[in-house]
């Protein structure tokens, strides 16, 4: 097996090529600079392995006080249940329809969810969802509910180039987490990684159509985005990223959101995306814990 190596320690700065890249689809306002700590080792393998299964990132637009969003969490579940292990998702609470209010008991809106909106074309009616992010119109990510079929099965039958394993570890409120991208074929994009901390099983109200739902189960509920919002970039020089190629990255000492209720109830998404058109070509889900 011939082994190459390269170490680098990120901290602060996203490259000039990355901004370049993604310069022209940035929102004004976005920070997208690095902000969590990471070091990298890369290598050639000459045994590639099985192909992973491709998996749809859904992210989902939603609101408290959207009488229409609880159908949609459901859709959403039916898409699961049909393609088991093949989709993912994001509840993001961002400013519209979440105003906090009582007898609610918890504010489910973050920075990081209206800087996601924000990224992905503005904050959307709700429900709305971004599937893949594949492109729906000028600098709008975001498909309403009539369109979520259609969206889904452009992706369902595709095959992912890269495979992702990945871990996490915790101590003292600071998390760790160590990925591995291989790619099981040759990739001439640039390309992002993109971590994403969610919690289910929160119980809370929750309007929905002519009535209050008060023990309404609120899941995957975006609580931190621990890259930049715009993803991590990875081989910002290679024009072309080769076949056997294997991408180790462990990021460290994250902290944990303050809003989070129960760890337990935590999952980490990760996910690699095209820097260029925001495309995401592949997602997994582990548990935090």
């Amino acid at each position: 097996m011939n082994i190459k190596h390269r170490i680098f320690i990120g901290f602060g700065a996203l490259t000039i090529f990355a901004i370049a890249c993604i310069k022209e689809q940035t929102p004004a306002g976005l920070i997208l600079t690095e902000s969590v700590l990471f070091n990298d080792s890369t290598y050639s393998i000459g045994t590639i392995p099985t192909p992973q299964t491709k998996t749809i990132l859904i992210e989902e637009a939603t609101g408290v006080h959207c009488v229409n969003c609880p159908a949609g969490a459901n859709e959403i579940q039916q898409f699961k249940n049909q393609n088991p292990n093949r989709i993912l998702s994001v509840a993001v609470y961002s400013d519209g329809f979440n105003d906090f209010q009582a007898p609610s008991k918890y504010d489910f809106k973050s920075q990081d969810a209206n800087d996601l909106v924000k990224y992905l074309g503005g904050d959307p009616p709700k429900p709305s969802a971004a599937i893949n992010r594949s492109l729906k119109g000028a600098n709008d990510y975001f498909y309403y509910r009539s369109e979520w079929s259609t969206a889904i099965n452009n992706f369902i039958s595709q095959t992912t180039p890269v495979n992702i394993d990945f871990s996490t570890s915790e101590a003292n409120n600071l998390l760790s987490v160590i990925t591995k991208i291989t790619f099981t074929e040759s990739v001439n994009t640039p390309l992002s990684i993109s971590l994403f901390l969610i919690e289910d099983g929160v119980i809370d109200l929750q309007d929905s159509s002519g009535k209050v739902i008060e023990d309404y189960e609120h899941n995957h509920i975006l609580r931190k985005i621990i890259t930049p919002v715009s993803g991590s970039t990875f081989f910002e020089n290679n024009v072309t990223i080769s076949k056997g190629t294997v991408l180790e990255r462990k990021f460290y000492n994250i902290k944990l959101p303050i809003n989070i209720l129960n760890k337990v109830n935590c999952k980490l998404v990760c996910f690699i995306s095209k820097v260029g058109n925001k495309e995401i070509i592949h997602a997994k889900e582990i548990d935090l814990l």
